[in-house]
């Protein structure tokens, strides 16, 4: 199948390869650039080229794209349930057969798996950006996690300062270091052994805020293969991080939006 998109930004031709063809893998993607089967503004290459803002990307894919199953969609937005392995900027193009262009608000890390809501014109993501910044969505996960929190229910509360040279996230419990402010408010609804199932009510939105905030507590989420519990992910045989987006509600929503109000979207 032929996938066709134009960069948004000047970057490699791998790195826009990694986020709108995720879902094949980094070693699928080297072997598509390795094999040709990439073409840049019509002409074929065999590496890894700088792209500019605006070049034009054709990939011809043999591998099967993932099912995406869509909770809601009206002439505004779309409610989609993103399937592990896929990044969120892989959806408008998933999407777009049934949906036209789409436009992403907010985003799951690669191996989360939920919801996500999409705007399907410039009016509702600006309004969706809107209300993310504002708070006013709320969001609901669920997670297994190795071990139990102190308390069943409570709110975490780090600052979380991003090391890029690492490509990590650290937590820190006051503002001494810097960074940025993350609350997470948590409830366990779960306990199997030495595995406990929380409910994760996030009111910020940090880059990987959650999985950050469970390891610095000592419960780190099973799955997880940067900050989790190596040992009691192999011990479970467990490769992706059980954590999932399965709540969104749209609590001030106006504008365009204004008939979803309060409105709240589940996943299965």
């Amino acid at each position: 199948m032929k996938y066709e998109f134009t960069s948004p930004r000047d970057c490699t031709l791998s790195e826009l390869l990694c986020e709108k063809l995720s879902f094949i893998g980094k070693k699928g993607l080297k072997s598509l650039i390795k094999e040709r089967q990439v073409r840049v503004n019509g002409e074929r290459v065999g590496e890894d080229v700088r792209l500019e803002t605006g070049d034009v990307v054709e990939a011809y894919v043999t591998a099967r794209a993932p099912s995406v199953k869509v909770i809601y969609a009206d002439d505004n937005i779309v409610v989609a349930d993103k399937p592990a392995h896929t990044d969120t900027m892989s959806l408008p193009l998933l999407l777009s057969g049934e949906y036209g262009e789409l436009f992403p608000v907010h985003r799951l890390d690669v191996n989360t798996t939920g919801l996500v809501a999409l705007a399907r014109n410039r009016a509702a993501k600006e309004e969706l950006e809107r209300e993310f910044k504002a708070r006013k969505i709320k969001k609901k996960y669920i997670a297994t996690v190795v071990g139990a929190p102190k308390a069943d229910r409570g709110t975490l509360r780090h600052w979380l300062v991003k090391d890029a040279v690492g490509g990590l996230v650290k937590a820190y419990p006051t503002a001494s270091h810097g960074g940025a402010e993350s609350v997470t408010e948590y409830e366990t609804i779960g306990r199997d052994g030495e595995l406990t199932v929380l409910a994760l009510y996030p009111s910020t939105g940090r880059t990987h805020q959650l999985r950050v905030q469970l390891a610095a507590e000592g419960t780190p989420i099973l799955g997880d293969g940067k900050y989790g519990d190596y040992a009691a992910n192999k011990r479970y045989k467990v490769s992706e991080q059980r954590l999932r987006a399965v709540s969104l509600r749209l609590v001030g929503a106006s504008g365009v939006l204004a008939s979803l109000r309060n409105r709240e979207f589940t996943a299965e």
